[in-house]
């Protein structure tokens, strides 16, 4: 059951044994990193949980109507909890707010359509405000008859300890890179390219998609090949004149293609610390592991470590607004100084 979806066999196996359960949790949390596929694996539970003979496969009504390959989740005993978007702003949420909850709390209150079980799912549960986060402390201390609620969130310290104390925590760990490969490589991505996708993915298997489907400004092999070339461009002799060409720090640049380049300096000089330390077989690059042997001969270790604090003060800045040119050229002036110290 749930073959398509790699990994994540202990938690597969809960949920199946969960099906057949007469007695059990009405609350779970799906807790790890974003992309992991805790959503995907959330949704086929949901729709397993509503389908008549509880398979999800059966082509029911119930099943056609949590239709997840063409995103039709209109199941009558379904409610989807997730940010929505701000009319004033002009953009997503970032949290899920007190509204929400009490339309959740009204939905629960009503009676079962279709199926004697009622499903709902909490995105990013862990962004609740405060009023939030209380009000659906009270769902979970009085519970309505009938429903499963399960909540997704990556970083468990930010939920109230009263609400951990409430669900049962399915933790969900990094895929190992094989599996991520060779999941890539089934989608035709070239043997090649899926090896660093996987492995510069961490594990995330949505986060490798969403590398491998991009394009133009944010292609991650282009964006790399302009990380590293600074890299190898050290120490600079005019920095000032050197950046003045760098395209990564043009005007035209978009938040979104920073935040890329960042994070690959950080794994190209984490790799670079990997091959200080020889440790080859953790390279996470390993299209250039020769290039970054040859480069790690130049680092000090502690610079490395450094440079790797510089690049994520460079991260929470862009995360904060702070311009990205400012960030970018801070965070570069300061790594070629601490090559040459």
């Amino acid at each position: 059951m749930w073959e398509h979806i790699i990994g994540h066999t202990e938690q597969k196996k809960f949920l199946q044994n969960y099906l057949q359960a007469k007695e059990r949790p009405h609350a779970l949390l799906f807790s790890g990193a974003a992309g992991l596929g805790k959503r995907t694996l959330a949704l086929e539970f949901a729709k397993a949980l509503l389908c008549f003979q509880h398979n999800g496969t059966d082509g029911c009504e119930a099943c056609r109507l949590m239709n997840l390959q063409d995103g039709n989740l209109s199941h009558p005993d379904f409610v989807l909890v997730q940010h929505e978007w701000d009319d004033k702003k002009d953009r997503l949420r970032d949290t899920i707010i007190i509204d929400q909850i009490r339309e959740l709390t009204a939905k629960m209150a009503l009676a079962p359509v279709m199926s004697p079980t009622r499903v709902c799912i909490v995105e990013d549960a862990d962004t609740m405000v405060p009023a939030a986060a209380n009000a659906f402390l009270k769902l979970l201390e009085e519970p309505p008859a009938g429903w499963v609620i399960i909540l997704l969130a990556a970083n468990v310290n930010r939920l109230l300890p009263t609400i951990m104390s409430r669900v049962v925590q399915l933790r969900f760990q990094a895929i190992e890179p094989q599996l991520v490969e060779q999941e890539l490589q089934a989608r035709q991505i070239e043997p090649a390219k899926a090896a660093v996708l996987a492995r510069i993915s961490e594990g995330s298997i949505g986060l490798a998609l969403n590398l491998a489907a991009a394009k133009g400004q944010l292609d991650v092999f282009e964006c790399r090949k302009q990380a590293a070339t600074f890299l190898e461009a050290l120490p600079l002799a005019m920095p000032m004149n050197y950046l003045a060409g760098r395209s990564w720090l043009d005007k035209k640049v978009q938040r979104e293609q920073a935040l890329l380049l960042v994070q690959l300096w950080q794994l190209l000089l984490r790799d670079l610390m990997m091959c200080n330390l020889q440790l080859y077989d953790r390279i996470y690059n390993i299209d250039l592991l020769d290039e970054l042997k040859s480069q790690s001969s130049g680092w000090q270790l502690s610079a490395l470590k450094q440079a790797l604090v510089i690049v994520q003060e460079a991260y929470d800045a862009l995360v904060s607004s702070v311009g990205m040119k400012t960030a970018l050229e801070t965070m570069a002036l300061k790594i070629d100084k601490i090559y040459k110290e």
